[in-house]
């Protein structure tokens, strides 16, 4: 699907134009709407990505890029780390700009001068030096502020799809108050609340599975796996976001996104073992004895496993669920992608048996 119109709204509800708009020649105004240039056009937007080199960032960096979009991609750590954006844009597209979510001056300078925000910013586990409270409610409400004071004219926040305040999950917990956080700072902000995403540089879902179900004796399904999970395809969610951004009608209003298929937590585990050509070792496990083992898991660094994750397995994240009013991908005019057929190309590389022996047809007779 091709993004729509583009256009910044104010913070009153008006169309407000980019102040990069008053320097473009009439030829690019006139065919700005359709946004269907090219890498090396302009846009007319200039948009600050908070979170691009994550996941999810990489491809909503690539959209973005692809119409021509100026970008500014700040990151903590070293530059290195996000080399690898470069190249979803034109030459000068891309500015990276060393910041912390801790300091105000900072998230203003990367603020300051763009007329899109984009937050992905999201922490899926407790650490020593961040919590859930930190990154995914304070942080929001701090942005929303600073886009408020800087007259930043559209703001999107990406939540979770089952985000709620009366769930068992601390993470969904979070991501609940997060967006009431961010639409109290900013009431037009577009919230979108995507599924679990599955993609190939997935590190919690597929690839995660996989690893599990290759190196585990067993691997554990939480109360039997009877949880239900509706996954959205990666860049799905990034089409949407670019379709969020080109349609100032999406300001002030929230979006659930997932995918067209509905798996059980035990169905999910048979795809992947499906996938890597293993036998089934899936067992249940009582969600209070895998909370109790996660919660060990999760002291060891880059852990597999911990309390929130299992919490979030044990629930329902289906659209079906959903609070009533909320969007969808196909009212973003975005198709979702089935991960059916997406999946055993994933499991590929994590094959039990070489992937490139039959062990029913020999190409040659050995000599």
């Amino acid at each position: 699907s091709s993004p729509r119109g583009c256009s910044a709204v104010s913070r009153g509800g008006r169309v407000k134009e980019s102040p990069i708009m008053a320097t473009l020649p009439a030829a690019v105004l006139s065919t700005r709407g359709a946004m269907k240039q090219g890498r090396s056009s302009v846009s007319g937007h200039r948009i600050t990505i908070l979170g691009a080199g994550g996941f999810m960032g990489r491809y909503v960096t690539s959209r973005l890029g692809a119409v021509g979009c100026q970008m500014v991609l700040p990151y903590r750590g070293d530059e290195l780390y996000m080399r690898h954006l470069k190249p979803m844009a034109d030459l000068g597209a891309i500015s990276f700009v060393k910041y912390s979510i801790r300091r105000l001056e900072d998230v203003e300078k990367v603020v300051a001068g763009s007329d899109v925000v984009i937050n992905l910013i999201g922490l899926k586990s407790e650490t020593k030096r961040w919590s859930y409270q930190d990154v995914n409610v304070t942080f929001p409400a701090v942005l929303g502020e600073v886009c408020t004071d800087h007259g930043v004219g559209r703001l999107i926040h990406l939540s979770a799809l089952g985000a709620a305040t009366d769930v068992d999950c601390g993470w969904l917990r979070s991501k609940a108050l997060g967006e009431a956080a961010v639409k109290d700072a900013f009431p037009l902000a577009t919230v979108l609340r995507p599924a679990t995403c599955f993609g190939e540089e997935d590190k919690t879902f597929l690839n995660s599975k996989a690893k599990l179900c290759r190196h585990l004796p067993a691997f554990p399904l939480v109360d039997g796996g009877g949880a239900r999970a509706q996954p959205v395809f990666v860049d799905d969610v990034a089409k949407a976001v670019v379709s969020a951004v080109c349609d100032p009608s999406t300001a002030g209003k929230t979006y659930s996104l997932a995918g067209p298929g509905i798996y059980t937590q035990a169905e999910l585990a048979q795809i992947v073992f499906d996938g890597i050509g293993d036998e089934s070792t899936a067992i249940s496990v009582p969600k209070a004895a895998a909370i109790a083992a996660a919660s060990a898991t999760a002291m060891l660094p880059d852990p597999w496993m911990w309390p929130d994750l299992v919490k979030l397995e044990a629930v329902d994240t289906i659209l079906a669920n959903e609070p009533t009013g909320t969007g969808t991908l196909a009212d973003l005019g975005v198709s979702a992608t089935s991960m059916d057929p997406f999946a055993p190309r994933q499991m590929f590389v994590y094959k039990k048996k070489s992937p490139f022996i039959d062990d029913t047809v020999h190409v040659r007779e050995p000599s």
